[in-house]
């Protein structure tokens, strides 16, 4: 799908079928939701919305707010009318040079990714969120935008060197008598770090380091889904475990 960059924030909202994503995630299955570009293409703007509203004490509803927060109210609307018992939960991670750190806790410094034989991939000592209404579930946004790594180069004076995962976890309950049946969904968004060419960012010392880690993990990203596509090689090595980012979206995008 194009879309004009003239588009409202609503109407690609809308566009997207997101809501159908929110659906699925409520009937037990895992979906992803990411957007890929390059630095300053409006990526950040697109997933969350214009980036000041997050960073002031109180969050107040804007027509520029993206796909994040529009999902939020978008969910508790829909469970709100269900005859099931829902439990949201949610957490926000960073990679930042293959590292992953944990922006509702910044002190707990770099987490180290796990790998369970029921529960696939998961970051260990993750801070997640009991989410009882929508307030809960946009200050764990807030929270998450406000801690963001961001650095300075030449093709955006605030672009963000690293990719951030924010994740509705959403269990339902569905009582059939003496019976009660559960189903365990999540939903993931995540603000890919802007793809770049060195020569044109001009970057130096540590941000090449950084760059690297950046494209390398886009590739690695691009190869994965790729694997899944191809009827050929679907049944071949998926290379999840290359980076950090396709080993926590791989119960997603498999």
């Amino acid at each position: 799908m194009v879309m004009s960059e003239k588009e409202s924030q609503d109407k690609v909202f809308e566009d997207l079928a997101i809501d159908e994503f929110l659906d699925s995630a409520l009937e037990g299955y895992s979906a992803t939701v990411f957007a890929y570009g390059q630095t300053g293409s409006g990526k950040t703007y697109t997933m969350a919305g214009k980036e000041e509203i997050f960073t002031n004490d109180i969050y107040q509803r804007d027509p520029s707010e993206g796909i994040i927060p529009r999902a939020i109210h978008s969910l508790w609307k829909r469970i709100s009318g269900s005859k099931n018992t829902y439990y949201i939960k949610a957490s926000y991670t960073e990679i930042y040079n293959e590292q992953v750190r944990d922006l509702l806790n910044l002190s707990s410094g770099v987490l180290h990714c796990r790998w369970n034989p029921s529960s696939g991939f998961f970051v260990e000592d993750l801070v997640v969120v009991d989410c009882t209404n929508v307030d809960d579930m946009i200050a764990v946004l807030h929270e998450g935008m406000q801690n963001r790594k961001s650095a300075s180069h030449e093709l955006n004076k605030d672009s963000s060197r690293s990719h951030s995962i924010l994740t509705m976890y959403m269990i339902s309950e569905q009582k059939s008598g003496n019976q009660t049946f559960k189903k365990y969904g999540k939903l993931s968004f995540v603000d890919l770090a802007g793809s770049e060419r060195l020569k044109e960012s001009k970057s130096q010392g540590d941000m090449i380091k950084e760059t690297g880690n950046i494209n390398k993990s886009l590739f690695t990203l691009g190869k994965v889904i790729k694997g899944l596509s191809d009827k050929k090689t679907k049944t071949l090595y998926i290379p999840y475990r290359d980076s950090k980012l396709t080993m926590l979206l791989m119960d997603s995008l498999g």
